[in-house]
């Protein structure tokens, strides 16, 4: 298995989680347009991420936007994307992001369906090995719950004694000593924030009260993670994103339902129009998750690079060996930006030539790790 840096979603249903991975894609390759790297994506999240493209390209053109006919997860699915080299077609830094039924988070709906017993601890796993524990947040439920029977439904929309414990799984997982000094970042993620803000074409003057309620709501999961990691550094970081950068919300309906308990309760349901005629898709802040993501690497490169030493060839079949163990977040480090990777192939035949170009393009990738890190973070984002 090709080693890579892993990112775990925890959401809900229904939060978006599928479209966010859309805009973080869409907004780091505009980041990255003429830096040299390109954003590459494996076969299956290529095609995930165009049937998502394709759905909202129907919704545009109809001008009807309906959150709900852009589907969701059904099932376990890892992104495997990537940063590389304009013209190295095997090189890169690679990230894989986990998505999965929001559903799955509760153990109750996790035991009827056997896709759900069988993927989950498959699901732990890498949310244990994950640099980056991604929070996604449906910002209307938050904003639009007024009464006391929709505060309490949208603590259950949103998912709070479900994300809890895989926080604190996550968190503790951080203490492991094949963890503990790697770089950690828990991201709140509220989405579909276009209507409370001003600054990307909206009308919202509402910023401020979403921060001050994902601050009090959110307040019991950041206090877990803290306090199950005292013994080191997690970033905590607050990044309100605008999914499409073209919609508004104009309607929330609450609408009495049952749960899976069989207990009365309040579902909501938002209704959306699309902004401008035509209507042009503009994520914002969605980049947040790619810089903070190579912020990890190269704030675990400077901290590798006082630890390395000098590592002599490997043979044929040790190469072939090495490539395809599990390294953990050091030697996947290592592996990429130390030159290993580009070591092991020329074990097994790269020329001179080919060794130098490789050198050139991971030294040019470096650049570009250290060029996301530059970029100014978006104005909304907040360390906390």
């Amino acid at each position: 298995m090709t080693p890579s840096f892993k990112v775990s979603m925890v959401g809900p249903s229904r939060a978006g989680k599928t479209t966010l991975l859309t805009a973080i894609l869409a907004e780091t390759q505009a980041m990255l347009a003429g830096s040299g790297i390109t954003l590459v994506m494996d076969e299956e999240t290529e095609i995930r991420v165009r049937r998502n493209q394709k759905s909202l390209r129907r919704a545009i053109e109809a001008r009807e936007f309906d959150a709900g006919s852009l589907g969701g997860t059904q099932s376990m699915a890892l992104y495997n994307v990537g940063l590389q080299a304009l013209g190295n077609g095997t090189g890169g830094i690679p990230f894989s992001i986990l998505d999965y039924p929001g559903g799955w988070l509760d153990p109750s709906v996790r035991a009827r369906f056997v896709e759900a017993k069988e993927k989950w601890p498959e699901c732990e796993t890498h949310i244990a090995e994950s640099l980056m524990l991604l929070v996604p947040v449906e910002s209307a439920v938050l904003m639009e719950a007024a009464t006391p029977a929709q505060r309490r439904a949208a603590a259950d929309l949103l998912g709070f004694e479900d994300i809890l414990p895989m926080a604190r799984t996550w968190a503790q997982a951080r203490n492991l000593p094949q963890h503990r000094d790697e770089p950690a970042t828990l991201l709140l993620a509220p989405l579909k924030c276009e209507t409370y803000f001003d600054d990307n074409g909206g009308r919202g003057r509402e910023a401020a009260q979403l921060r001050q309620l994902v601050r009090e709501k959110y307040r019991t999961i950041v206090e877990v993670v803290e306090k199950e990691s005292k013994n080191r550094t997690v970033r905590v970081v607050y990044a309100p994103i605008d999914t499409y950068g073209c919609v508004d919300l104009m309607e929330g309906k609450w609408t009495e339902t049952i749960d899976s308990d069989g207990d009365p309760t309040l579902d909501f349901r938002g209704h959306y129009r699309f902004r401008g005629i035509p209507p042009k898709v503009k994520p914002k802040a969605a980049g947040t998750v790619m810089q903070e993501l190579c912020r990890c690497v190269i704030s675990g490169q400077v901290t590798a690079e006082r630890r390395r030493a000098a590592t002599a060839r490997v043979t044929y079949q040790t190469a072939l060996e090495r490539k395809s163990e599990r390294k953990g977040f050091w030697g996947t480090l290592d592996y990429y930006l130390s030159g290993e990777a580009q070591t092991n192939a020329d074990a097994r035949g790269k020329s001179k030539k080919e060794m130098e170009e490789a050198t050139r393009r991971r030294e040019l990738l470096k650049a570009a790790l250290e060029y996301m890190v530059r970029e100014p973070a978006d104005k909304r984002v907040e360390e906390w």
